[in-house]
């Protein structure tokens, strides 16, 4: 397709979020060839899909993210053009060196590659509706496919990914680009220990990535085997625990300086532990006065939570929800000026609290710090106040301890300490000390 099918509905974010979320709308573009739009029914930014009729039977693969809230960067986040192009190359793929199974499946009459593979796995995740999915697209296509994603699968070694991700390791990070800009501008090659050590943590991610989307194909038996990659292992100490806390006084002092508008969002955080894009989400119905919880519907691990509410937070929520109307959001910001969504009244955005933040840890004398430490500040108090991890887990939406004891477990053990010592009583085993330790004075 030489040029661009103008569409009214397709054509612009503002037109694409009128339509109705959970349902596929589509534009011809051929003959049985059609470029979809989807958006999840609970919220987030839709994907573009391609489909087609042959011989009666719709056939189609997910292409990428909709620019719906981020800037496009040509690859895992697409505008309408730019879905298009990518609509067509399919189109004419399936065309050359694809045949179609009785069930519909396209399958590749050539070898299968890990291309092939990372598509395929995307577009399982796209239909189970996985948590990342864009980010992991994003990866994919800056690190993966360059390198790998014209190899056959049949002929990885471990040597060949070792070699790949070591590559990745020594690679300097990749920079944010401007609307529409051809990524070219990289950090300077890493240096000292973190940056190093910053680097290989990212190598593991996309290694994670590399082995779901070959795992996944193995269990579709579209390949083989799979020693290759289960044995190669991950860097081994690249993530170091969060230890960047605020204290009772530092929460203050930040909540004070924040403006009015962005200090009931802080608030939020510091009372329910909760992630920015949780607080966001909220509604008025999720806030439950009687129990003293407000409910996170849509988390990061796919699984909803209540988190209790000391009566502080209780408070905050009950001034904020009062003679508000159900399907609010109950974090608004009254001066925004953006879309407005009438159900919902004026959101907070992905990227509308950094500028926030920095101004208000400026202005309250703190290091720079970003909105998801808030969230560590919260579960640092209530580890230091003796609280079970099993509960902290529960409160912070993780399905087990392993989370709060890698970035958390630093701070339980004088909890610990404190919570054995008031708890046992003294038994009369041994004698008390009758000599008192010298002091010096001024010490």
């Amino acid at each position: 397709m030489a040029r661009t099918k103008r569409s009214a509905k397709l054509d612009t974010r503002n037109a694409r979020l009128k339509l109705e979320a959970g349902k596929m709308h589509q534009e011809p573009l051929a003959p049985a060839q059609y470029l979809a739009y989807r958006r999840p029914e609970k919220g987030g930014a839709g994907s573009w899909l391609a489909r087609q009729n042959r011989g009666g039977k719709i056939i189609q693969s997910r292409l990428g993210t909709a620019d719906d809230f981020q800037d496009s960067d040509g690859a895992g986040i697409l505008t309408y053009g730019q879905g298009q192009a990518k609509a067509g190359e399919w189109f004419k793929a399936q065309d050359e060196s694809a045949r179609v199974e009785a069930g519909g499946e396209v399958v590749n009459q050539g070898p299968y590659t890990v291309a092939d593979a990372l598509r395929n796995y995307f577009e399982d995740g796209e239909r189970r509706g996985m948590k990342g999915l864009s980010r992991d697209e994003q990866r994919a296509s800056a690190w993966i496919t360059p390198d790998l994603g014209s190899l056959e699968v049949s002929a990885l070694t471990r040597h060949r990914i070792e070699t790949w991700l070591a590559k990745v390791a020594d690679s300097p990070r990749r920079l944010r680009t401007k609307k529409g800009a051809k990524q070219q501008a990289l950090a300077p090659a890493p240096k000292n220990e973190d940056e190093k050590r910053a680097r290989k943590d990212s190598a593991n991610r996309c290694l994670t990535v590399l082995k779901a989307a070959l795992n996944h194909a193995l269990d579709r038996g579209k390949v083989h085997g799979g020693d290759a990659w289960k044995a190669v292992k991950a860097y081994r100490e690249t993530t170091s625990a969060r230890v960047r806390f605020l204290s009772p006084a530092d929460q203050v002092r930040l909540v004070n300086a924040s403006t009015l508008e962005f200090q009931e969002l802080v608030r939020g955080a510091l009372l329910t532990g909760a992630r920015y894009g949780e607080l966001a989400r909220l509604r008025v119905e999720d806030f439950n006065g009687q129990a003293g919880t407000v409910f996170i519907a849509e988390s990061k691990s796919g699984k909803p939570r209540h988190v209790v509410l000391t009566d502080e937070g209780k408070a905050l929520f009950e001034g904020m929800t009062a003679g508000r109307k159900v399907g609010e959001v109950v974090f608004i910001q009254p001066d925004k000026k953006r879309r407005k969504r009438e159900s919902m009244g004026i959101s907070w955005g992905a990227n509308d609290a950094r500028r926030l933040m920095a101004q208000a840890c400026k202005d309250a004398k703190l290091e720079p710090l970003t909105f998801h430490e808030l969230r560590h500040s919260y579960a640092s108090m209530l580890v230091n106040a003796g609280c079970p991890l099993a509960y902290v887990a529960a409160q912070l939406g993780h399905s087990d301890t392993r989370m709060v004891e890698k970035h958390y477990g630093h701070l339980a053990p004088s909890a610990m300490a404190d919570a054995i010592r008031a708890a046992l009583p003294a038994l009369g085993l041994v004698d008390l000390p009758k000599v008192a330790g010298l002091r010096i004075q001024g010490a």
